[in-house]
């Protein structure tokens, strides 16, 4: 077992001759380029999705690979999960290949076997790169390709950062260097999130209130702020009309909530300054027009707030 520590961005402009020029600045240790198919599978009433387990294989020329990914956490664009890797042999998953600790019991275990069918499938061309910085090794891949299900396909333009060995702060600082490169957004959703929305199994985004935050501690405010932020941003890109105001709103209310749960906390955190000025410029933004909050939502400076909170969640709070 490993636990899959990485940052997720996604791409919305052509950012390839500065990610080029970013590379030829770091130490590079190997490169390469893979083409990968994945299908992803679940029971017909989404029995692994319900133990918040997500399914696949992964084939490429050479190597053919069945991977589960157990329960973890996204907060900020950084997504840890415990993941266990088996090869595998035929067209459907081995569930008996992984730990039995993992399972409810081995009888759910076997049931779910009996079940298995593809849902959806992720076709994509991965440029990696392993880059020695600051003391770790971490490999930068690019994806591009697409999600393939059942109510259409979705492209794929993705870069990611998996810390492979040193501190998790290496990962935040190269992640901040691509931030400064602008045209990139922090991705809280997965591949596989995104895929069973498009296999028509997984709930479409939709508004929803500001949890209770009633008797948390400031640094569980800032993370559910954190994660009502980013959900309704998200939401905001792919909707119109009465829904993209709500997630406006819901934008507003997760930036206020955490600024008011930093401004209690003995040591102020050093970003909140800059979540003040970038809420004053959200507010101007939205007076502006779409375009203008487009804009700002794929500036580097937001970006790289956002980044700076989920780093002092993950390593101060």
């Amino acid at each position: 077992m490993q636990t899959e520590i990485e940052i997720k961005f996604f791409v919305v402009r052509d950012i390839q001759e500065k990610t080029s020029n970013l590379l030829n600045k770091l130490d590079i240790i190997s490169s390469g380029r893979l083409d990968l198919g994945n299908v992803y599978f679940d029971t017909p009433d989404l029995a692994l999705r319900r133990l918040d387990m997500g399914l696949r294989i992964r084939r490429s020329d050479n190597f053919s690979e069945q991977t589960i990914k157990c329960r973890g956490q996204a907060v900020g664009g950084l997504h840890a999960r415990p993941e266990y890797n088996a090869p595998v042999m035929g067209e459907l998953p081995t569930l008996a290949s992984f730990p039995a600790d993992i399972w409810p019991a081995l009888a759910v275990r076997d049931e779910i076997q009996s079940r298995l069918v593809a849902q959806f499938r992720t076709d994509f061309v991965r440029q990696h790169w392993l880059v020695a910085f600051e003391g770790a090794e971490i490999e930068l891949a690019w994806d591009r390709g697409e999600i393939v299900g059942s109510l259409g396909r979705t492209a794929i333009d993705e870069l990611e950062l998996e810390l492979k060995t040193g501190d998790a702060r290496a990962l935040f600082g190269l992640a901040t260097r691509l931030a400064e490169l602008g045209g990139i957004r922090l991705g809280a959703q997965s591949k596989a999130q995104r895929g069973y929305r498009l296999a028509g199994l997984g709930k479409a985004l939709s508004p929803y209130p500001l949890p209770d935050v009633s008797g948390l501690d400031a640094s569980a405010c800032i993370s559910l702020g954190l994660q009502h932020w980013q959900h309704h941003e998200q939401l905001w890109l792919e909707s119109e009309g009465s829904t993209r105001r709500q997630a406006r709103l819901g934008i507003l209310q997760a930036c206020a909530l955490v600024a008011e749960a930093a401004g209690t906390l003995a040591a102020v955190p050093f970003w909140l300054p800059e979540l003040l000025a970038q809420q004053a410029s959200l507010v101007q933004a939205a007076e502006g027009g779409d375009e203008r909050l487009l804009g700002l939502f794929q500036q580097a400076a937001f970006v790289r707030l956002q980044l700076a909170i989920a780093a002092w969640l993950h390593l101060d709070a």
